[in-house]
């Protein structure tokens, strides 16, 4: 019989892990919001919106499986890929995200020991 081991993940990482969720999400609903009351936001079309939100949906999954392999510098590389990603829409909120996820990946001892155990 094959042991499994269960390692916890510690409450910096799940922070990351729902941050990046909800900025898969954000877009998609600022959209909304934008086309169905018919809010000019400036010379950004809202189709960025989309392709942004579904470049965070492609990055969170990526996320996911270099969280699950441990792979904590792949996972750096899809914070720095995200701000990459929010400047064409100006995605200002994606910038923060991505800023706190690699600052936590970085400064934390606790989230360091998962990637490293």
């Amino acid at each position: 019989m094959q042991s499994t081991r269960h390692v916890y993940k510690p409450i910096p990482l799940r922070i990351i892990f729902i941050l990046n969720a909800i900025m898969g999400l954000l877009p998609f609903i600022f959209y909304y919001v934008i086309t169905s009351k018919n809010i000019n936001i400036g010379d950004i079309q809202p189709i960025w919106m989309i392709y942004t939100g579904i470049a965070y949906f492609i990055s969170f999954i990526s996320l996911v499986v270099f969280i699950l392999k441990r792979n904590l510098w792949a996972a750096r590389v899809v914070f720095f890929i995200n701000i990459l990603v929010a400047i064409p829409a100006k995605a200002y909120i994606g910038i923060v995200v991505a800023v706190i996820s690699i600052l936590l990946s970085f400064y934390n001892k606790k989230v360091s020991t998962y990637f490293n155990s």
